[in-house]
């Protein structure tokens, strides 16, 4: 019995029975453990993705942060499970679990899927995750072309703040630039994301006229042929007079203030400008 059958390999008595799998073939499947009773009514296949079958033994299904990774956004989760159970459901989740609540309904019912589709997952999304780790998914699943920000509006329903949080998507290709992106303009810093410097040069951020800020990932930033790629890349740029600054996953998530006060210091003292206002602009 394959996995992919099933929304994160997991399958309910009437769906396997809409395969042909009446009860005493899935006794049988248990006993052989071709199927893993997880919970009532909810079977896992072989090869079930654990975070599903974590979220389904809880009693609910994938939702929020964790549902928008398993669909392909970027995973803002830290290691913490988001699930979503049925109002009536009141026993306290297990450690690493994470009860959400979509927009929706006051009175949840049971969830019918493993993992909530993407609008679900959205909008408990908004209701649970900060401003900026909100953004940071809805600018993946933008990017990576997995939904659109009409579909991000109509998950929010008519939420108060909905244009606002919607007018702060833009362009990314990583959450590290999303993050980078938001405390820099948030700062008041004007910065332009994915610039073309030339037809066959383009940069994640450029401030003013010559200061490039790429940020490293570590979804996208790995292995050596990348690093190497990187390095003349950046060393092209500095020969025309650009001054780029590169910044890791490390500096950008977990050592931000300095991150911050770094750069800031850099754009107060003008080295984003050229000629008089800073450094000259070279011969084209």
């Amino acid at each position: 019995m394959e996995s992919n059958q099933f929304t994160g390999g997991i399958a309910r008595t009437r769906d396997l029975k809409e395969q042909g799998i009446d009860g005493n073939l899935i006794a049988r499947a248990v006993a052989s453990g071709t199927l893993e009773r997880l919970r009532p009514g909810w079977y896992a296949t072989v090869g079930a993705d654990e975070s599903v079958k974590r979220a389904v033994r809880s009693g609910g299904a994938l939702t929020c942060a964790s549902a928008i990774a398993f669909h392909g956004g970027w995973d803002v989760t830290a290691g913490v499970l988001h699930v979503r159970r049925d109002h009536n459901r009141t026993m306290p989740l297990p450690a690493g679990l994470k009860r959400c609540h979509a927009l929706s309904s006051r009175f949840e019912v049971a969830p019918a899927q493993a993992v909530d589709d993407l609008a679900t997952a959205l909008s408990a999304a908004w209701r649970c995750l900060d401003r900026e780790d909100l953004i940071v998914v809805c600018d993946s699943l933008v990017h990576r072309k997995i939904c659109t920000v009409g579909d991000i509006r109509s998950a929010w329903g008519w939420v108060r703040g909905r244009e606002d949080s919607l007018a702060l998507i833009d362009a990314a290709e990583s959450g590290t630039e999303t993050m980078v992106r938001l405390r820099l303009r948030a700062k008041g810093v004007q910065l332009k994301p994915q610039v073309w410097l030339r037809k066959d040069t383009r940069v994640d951020f450029l401030v003013g006229e010559r200061l490039v800020i790429e940020v490293d990932s570590r979804e996208h930033h790995t292995g050596e042929e990348r690093y190497q790629a990187d390095r003349r890349r950046d060393l092209e740029l500095r020969s025309m007079g650009y001054i780029v600054v590169r910044l890791t996953y490390q500096q950008v998530v977990h050592d931000c203030p300095a991150t911050e006060q770094a750069l800031l210091a850099m754009i107060r003292r003008g080295d984003q400008w050229w000629g008089a206002r800073r450094g000259t602009k070279p011969a084209a």
